[in-house]
């Protein structure tokens, strides 16, 4: 903070107080979704190991039964795991927008701030993951653009080749996003904002 030669403080712009902080949250998936995902995934979890550690050798014991039983068995509890991990992977819980101190200062310059994104403005996008673990992926709006994948379930891309060309194949990135907003979405017009903003760019050659 400065002081004016008569002794007063001066109003500096560091020492405006920031109102909000630097991640923002602009979108819930909805508890409800969540719990239905979460318990989709963890079911056919546990089916497929039922089905692959007892039903399957059970099957595969009786002398009684065609060879192709028992592995029709663990088949009936894979395919369903393997549909559920597939058409739900990209699930969205959550989407923050992470602002520049500037735009933390009051909504208003929130609202400011978001009617012209830059390029590099960062977004933590949570996903979750097989056994209903969160996984937080950062990724630049400039990274991302609109998607009709996975019977719609997948509706934002992101371009990975950079990071991908940095990692092992066992680390790859998250490179598919499923938002489907309703009645959960958090700040509704700074997430409008946004969805526009990447619905209008195109695909990365």
């Amino acid at each position: 903070m400065s002081v004016h030669a008569n002794g007063q403080p001066a109003i500096c712009p560091t020492d405006y107080k920031l109102v909000l902080p630097e991640q923002v949250l602009v979108y819930h998936s909805g508890t409800g979704r969540t719990v239905l995902v979460g318990s989709l995934k963890l079911t056919t979890i546990f089916a497929f190991a039922f089905f692959t550690v007892f039903a399957g050798p059970t099957f595969y014991s009786m002398e009684d039964q065609p060879v192709w039983v028992a592995p029709a068995v663990v088949l009936s509890g894979a395919i369903p795991m393997v549909a559920v991990m597939y058409y739900y992977g990209p699930f969205v819980n959550y989407i923050h927008i992470r602002l520049p101190s500037y735009a933390r200062k009051s909504r208003e310059l929130m609202i400011r701030y978001v009617k012209a994104l830059p390029k590099e403005t960062e977004l933590d996008i949570t996903t979750m993951g097989g056994l209903g673990r969160l996984r937080m992926s950062r990724v630049k709006l400039q990274d991302l653009y609109p998607i009709n994948q996975r019977l719609g379930l997948a509706n934002i891309g992101r371009d990975t080749k950079d990071i991908d060309a940095k990692r092992r194949w066992y680390a790859r990135p998250v490179r598919k996003f499923g938002v489907h907003p309703g009645r959960t979405v958090v700040m509704g017009d700074v997430w409008k904002k946004v969805a526009a903003t990447i619905a209008n760019r195109a695909k990365p050659s």
